[in-house]
């Protein structure tokens, strides 16, 4: 257990309450055991591939329309009741994804799935960053966020090591098994609920000005025009190198890979994912900020490029992990730049907002991802890898050469408090 500390940055912050069952919920709700056997599942229930990629269409476009309004809600009623409104959602499109046959039953599951997602969107990042002071916020920001993204790369690491033995005896075994860490997430954000710090009347008061908080969240989004850029560049890498987990079995097939072998494979790469995640502020000072989130995209898409040549069972391991793991930096450094240049009057809406810009990106993409597989495995690579080049490039120009960040302008800042 010591050894494993070592690697965790600032783990003292979990001596926190309220970032301690924040963890636990990100961790538990991240964790399902089908993601090896999903399309044997969805074909055993009647689905085809296209209908497969149009259920990923559906949750990208549930999230999009409940995003934002989910968090004007959460803004008024408080993020701990919002986020625990979105594990009871969670939990009963798991129940309905189990018991799923055909289309429309694929389709309800995954629209409960992404009502989920965006009731949880932006909530977990404010509640995490709301305990910590100033100087902590300074200091200890990436630590934050970085234990919220490694709880999401633990829980999945688990998923994938011992989902396959399940899903190798029954693809609806694994998906049943997800019922339990669902339920778990569930009961772990009562507790997150329990620790969050009650709003004061006045807060109350001030937090139900609906009005007052899209306009300081519209306002944050057009004075600091950086924030939706890096939203967008946000998601529309993640829509890249995620594409790894679709496309990875024909690599593996293509290589000569047993079929036994790709759940542990894909575990072992989330495992080194989940330590370089621990390890983003111990980068961060190596290499700086830009060159950071530069490197999360030049070397999955160096890694993808190879791919159109190198065949050979080690090396499309090594390269197949080296996607998955760089990207890891991605979503810590883009969660810290964006929220060190929010009020925390509007966060969730803000954040919401910003997401609403990225998920618009990836919706447009990940059509396109799946044209490049039907076109063929190398112009995969080679597309996806071009394009991952090329957002290495513009990670450069989205935060500036100084660690100062850009303050708040004074207006906004103190426009929440004003009556």
């Amino acid at each position: 257990m010591s050894f494993f500390w070592r690697f965790v940055p600032s783990h003292d912050l979990l001596r926190i309450p309220l970032l301690r069952w924040l963890v636990i919920t990100r961790f538990f709700g991240d964790l399902f055991f089908y993601s090896t056997t999903l399309v044997l599942f969805q074909q055993q229930r009647g689905l085809n591939f296209t209908e497969m990629f149009f259920m990923e269409a559906i949750l990208s476009s549930s999230i999009l329309l409940a995003d934002v309004p989910t968090s004007i809600w959460a803004e008024r009623i408080g993020y701990s009741k919002m986020i625990l409104i979105g594990r009871t959602i969670g939990l009963a499109g798991m129940c309905f994804f189990v018991s799923a046959h055909g289309f429309w039953m694929f389709a309800l599951a995954e629209i409960l799935g992404g009502i989920a997602i965006a009731s949880t969107s932006g909530c977990e990042s404010a509640l995490i960053y709301a305990p910590l002071s100033p100087q902590q916020r300074n200091s200890q920001g990436s630590d934050a966020f970085a234990l919220l993204s490694s709880a999401s790369s633990a829980g999945f690491f688990l998923g994938l090591l011992t989902g396959s033995f399940l899903g190798a005896y029954s693809p609806t075994l694994a998906v049943a098994a997800s019922l339990l860490p669902a339920l778990l997430a569930f009961f772990s954000s009562l507790r997150v609920h329990h620790y969050d710090s009650a709003a004061t009347a006045q807060e109350q008061k001030e937090m139900a000005r609906i009005n007052q908080v899209v306009r300081i969240a519209w306002n944050t989004v057009c004075t600091q025009p950086t924030l939706a850029l890096l939203s967008l560049f946000r998601w529309v890498a993640f829509a890249i190198t995620n594409a790894i987990f679709w496309y990875n079995q024909p690599y593996f097939q293509k290589a000569g890979i047993p079929i036994a072998f790709f759940g542990p494979l894909m575990a072992a790469a989330m495992g080194l994912q989940l330590l370089l995640v621990l390890r983003t502020t111990t980068f961060q000072k190596i290499l700086g900020t830009r060159f950071s989130l530069m490197c999360s995209c030049l070397v999955p898409g160096l890694c993808y490029m190879l791919l159109t040549w190198l065949h050979t069972p080690l090396l499309t391991i090594v390269l197949v992990a080296g996607v998955v793991c760089f990207s890891a930096w991605q979503q810590p450094i883009v969660e810290q730049e964006l929220n060190r240049r929010i009020s925390d009057g509007s966060r969730a809406t803000t954040l919401s907002a910003l997401s609403l810009i990225g998920m618009l990106g990836k919706s447009v993409l990940d059509p396109v991802i799946g044209h490049l597989g039907d076109v063929g495995l190398d112009m995969v690579s080679m597309g996806l890898g071009g394009m991952l080049l090329l957002l290495s490039i513009v990670a450069l120009f989205l935060i500036p050469q100084s660690k100062k960040h850009t303050p708040l302008p004074p207006d906004q800042a103190t426009s929440i408090d004003k009556t």
